[in-house]
């Protein structure tokens, strides 16, 4: 596994390949990022522990989460192609001080319809924070490098979510209860009002070229492309069924083992970190290999890897588990990225399409795996999932073009912005 000075090191290796603006943009989204999704990773930990003095059961869980997708999913879109008109400072500041105070709405009054009605509230933040942070993130790397940054953003949602969400919000409930997690609050207001303030860019920016084809050439393609764009939405389906079960019920199952919220928040913040590290390291072979080899193979591992852990106990699970993180991590910036290329004058528009369609099939499939979970049980609901990571390793064969990676690409000029 990557360790953090590691990590570091890509950050690094990425950092000296752009300019001074682009550099920033990619810091400003990636923080904002973290801070945004920190909450997301308090959410299953403070869920389960509030479902016996709530009688929440497995597909309430699992429904509002669904809820928070399905609002963020349908607003991606939307908040997407407002970026690119308006500019996407405003929303990346706003949006995370929406989800900290309903959150902290949630952490003072726990009840089950607050716990719905904030957490559906939160899916409009997640719309509007999400598509500007991937635009700005995938243009910061260029045509030559464009997955490895997008995973950089994704690195520091995913590192919000495991280490201030799961980890350190998991020791803050287990140790201190709930009000602790207003500390968390702090935390994340700070970082909209200064780093993600100063250092998201104003205008979402657009590359000047792209290897995408061309619109001439989708035209010629007709049925198939959309065919294949179809096939591609579907993986990104499966992989999403998949990643979004496991977070919202590994914490449940393991609680229903008897295991400490200490330890399934520790064990939540090593699978989501090792996801982060494992979209780093795919993306950035991707970019020097080719997309569609890497996308396949992860998918794979992860199918394998998952079914070692849902056979495996004890601390060999963990470990299973974790390397299901690793191998599971690429799979999402890759499948966007993948999108993003068919068209490339649309970045923010068609991350928002990816992202918002990941979220209502994760939370919709999560919300149908919980109501399974309640009648025939959650670890053996849980073992549909290999499967559908090896149906997603398929989709990606199909509908991903056998490329070289754009190592060799010379890098674009300076971008332009979208100002309306």
């Amino acid at each position: 596994m990557l360790t953090m000075p590691g990590a570091c090191q890509w950050f690094l290796l990425t950092k000296d390949m752009m300019d001074k603006s682009k550099e920033r943009a990619l810091i400003g989204v990636a923080v904002g990022h973290a801070a945004h999704d920190t909450w997301f990773g308090v959410a299953p930990v403070l869920l389960a522990a509030l479902s016996s003095p709530l009688n929440l059961s497995n597909a309430d869980i699992a429904l509002v989460l669904m809820i928070y997708q399905t609002i963020s999913s349908i607003t991606q879109p939307f908040f997407g192609h407002l970026s690119e008109r308006v500019g996407g400072r405003v929303l990346a500041v706003t949006s995370i001080l929406w989800t900290t105070m309903l959150y902290c709405i949630v952490i003072l009054a726990p009840t089950k319809p607050v716990i719905f009605g904030a957490l559906a509230l939160a899916g409009f933040s997640s719309g509007a924070f999400h598509p500007q942070g991937a635009a700005n993130a995938t243009v910061s790397g260029g045509a030559r490098w464009g997955a490895t940054a997008a995973s950089i953003f994704f690195f520091g949602g995913t590192i919000g979510t495991a280490f201030f969400g799961s980890a350190l919000g998991g020791w803050l409930l287990g140790t201190h209860g709930r009000h602790a997690l207003l500390w968390l609050a702090l935390i994340t207001t700070t970082l909209a009002l200064t780093v993600v303030r100063a250092f998201v860019p104003r205008y979402v920016q657009i590359p000047d070229k792209a290897p995408a084809a061309s619109d001439a050439a989708k035209g010629a393609m007709g049925g198939a492309f959309w065919a294949l764009l179809s096939v591609l939405l579907l993986g990104t389906a499966f992989r999403s069924l998949a990643q979004q079960s496991l977070a919202t019920f590994v914490p449940k199952q393991l609680q229903d083992m008897g295991v400490p919220t200490v330890t399934y928040g520790l064990v939540m913040s090593l699978f989501l970190f090792s996801t982060a590290i494992g979209g780093v390291v795919g993306s950035f072979l991707a970019d020097r290999i080719g997309l569609a080899r890497v996308l396949a193979g992860a998918m794979v591992l992860s199918g394998i890897a998952l079914f070692g852990y849902l056979t495996l106990e004890g601390m060999a699970g963990y470990v299973m588990l974790v390397l299901t993180g690793l191998s599971l991590g690429p799979s999402h910036t890759l499948f966007i990225i993948a999108g993003q290329r068919q068209f490339p004058q649309r970045m923010a528009t068609v991350a928002g399409a990816f992202l918002g369609f990941t979220f209502v099939t994760g939370g919709g499939g999560a919300w149908i795996l919980g109501l399974v979970a309640d009648r025939i049980g959650l670890s053996q609901a849980l073992s549909v999932l290999p499967w559908a990571l090896a149906a997603g390793a398929v989709c990606a064969l199909v509908a991903v073009p056998r490329e070289r990676g754009l190592a060799a690409a010379p890098q674009q000029g300076a971008s332009s912005a979208v100002k309306g």
